[in-house]
């Protein structure tokens, strides 16, 4: 096996199987709303991702989270280079937050639509994190890397936890949803 994971010839053959006259010709990158768009079709999950700085607390809703490694433990966002929030989520720890379908109003206030239900804050570890979320991961620093006009950041995860009796909120072409409920149908159709 090589090192060379990808490399431009592998690149080359990909591109050359989007060009016209095939049967899923890429669409022009000229417009990158319509690239935005498509990738709205990617449901993703919301979270929220909380610091403290000179004793107060903050957080920024964003919707670019992953796993990436088991051993270490590290998770990954997507900050845009311009975001305040991106210099400190590189120098101390920070809390992921995924948010419950019941906390929208949470995901407004730190997307910059502040709510009037207030924060429920918990501090019992390296970041403050918000409670009632279905799960949460408190990270220290890991890396940085360049991701165009956003900057990866990854997180050692030193502590996480879980509730299993909520469902996630969810974005979906530009939206916020939530899950489908389960069916009774025992083949899995959808009415």
């Amino acid at each position: 096996m090589t090192d060379i994971m990808w490399d431009s010839e592998i690149y080359e053959k990909a591109a050359d199987a989007g060009t016209p006259g095939s049967r899923h010709a890429a669409s022009s990158l000229a417009d990158p709303r319509q690239l935005r768009n498509a990738l709205g079709n990617f449901a993703t999950g919301v979270v929220v991702l909380t610091y403290e700085s000179g004793g107060e607390f903050y957080g920024i809703t964003v919707n670019s989270f992953t796993s990436v490694s088991l051993d270490p433990p590290l998770v990954l966002v997507s900050m845009q280079r311009n975001s305040r929030s991106l210099t400190y989520l590189l120098e101390r720890p920070f809390a992921v937050n995924v948010l419950g379908d019941d906390q929208l109003d949470t995901a407004l206030h730190f997307a910059g639509k502040p709510q009037s239900r207030p924060v429920a804050w918990v501090e019992d570890g390296a970041a403050p994190r918000i409670g009632g979320s279905p799960a949460y991961f408190q990270c220290s620093p890991w890396a940085g890397y360049d991701g165009g006009d956003h900057v990866l950041v990854l997180g050692r995860v030193v502590s996480h936890g879980q509730r299993d009796d909520t469902s996630p909120l969810l974005f979906y072409r530009g939206q916020w949803s939530a899950l489908a409920q389960e069916s009774d149908d025992p083949e899995g159709r959808r009415p």
